[in-house]
């Protein structure tokens, strides 16, 4: 197949900031994807990796170039100096945004204005996050993260459901996208580097990732 008639996916990832001044995980593990991923059915997907600055205007812009390329699915990726394994968010808010991002801008009110959702204070997910997770945790018998102090003897799977993407540009770039296609964007927070994963082991939880959500987009459009 051709790369014209090859599908697009286009996966992102933040460069470093305050906290993750000399590397960030989520970029780390976004480079090692694949450049192409053939699907179940057979149809085959361009990965287009974008590197994207701790701003709000690099977010903006990034946003509308990723999403003029009228891709199958956008998978934005952070890092998370909490998580535990890698977190799979339902949800963006539109209010919380209210720390100066890497150039020193903040976003005024702590909020904007979406051209598809207005003043919006959530937006959520449209695929099926807890499917997700659950079917990736099946194929990742091989990457289990510690057990979580306080809470259980049972240790945590390579992902787990979350309902907080945060106040900071993880969260904006998601909202960004949750605007234009929330049907076909996901944002996925990983750990910093061996906190318990390697960068190959987070890589290949992210892609399997992709390739279910990619099932799902699949089947939707199968059933409309």
């Amino acid at each position: 197949m051709s790369s014209s008639e090859r599908k697009l996916i286009v996966v992102s990832g933040f460069g470093p900031f305050i906290g993750h001044e000399e590397i960030n995980a989520s970029w780390e593990a976004v480079k090692l994807l694949p450049e192409l991923l053939t699907a179940q059915n057979g149809t085959e997907y361009d990965l287009m990796k974008r590197l994207v600055a701790v701003e709000y205007e690099a977010v903006d812009e990034a946003c509308t170039e990723i999403w003029s390329r009228q891709p199958e699915m956008v998978i934005h990726v952070g890092v998370s100096g909490i998580a535990k394994c890698v977190y799979v968010e339902k949800l963006a808010y539109n209010h919380k945004f209210r720390r100066a991002d890497n150039s020193g801008q903040y976003l005024s009110n702590g909020s904007c204005v979406l051209p598809h959702n207005g003043k919006a204070n959530v937006l959520r997910c449209g695929l099926d996050v807890d499917k997700i997770v659950e079917a990736v945790n099946a194929t990742c018998e091989a990457c289990v993260a510690p057990t979580m102090p306080h809470h259980s003897d049972k240790p945590l799977g390579a992902t787990r459901v979350s309902k907080n993407v945060g106040d900071f540009l993880c969260g904006y770039i998601y909202l960004k996208s949750l605007d234009v296609d929330s049907k076909r964007s996901l944002f996925v927070h990983v750990p910093p580097i061996n906190r318990p994963f390697s960068t190959e082991q987070t890589a290949d939880i992210v892609l399997k990732i992709i390739q279910q959500c990619v099932q799902q987009v699949a089947a939707s459009a199968c059933s409309n």
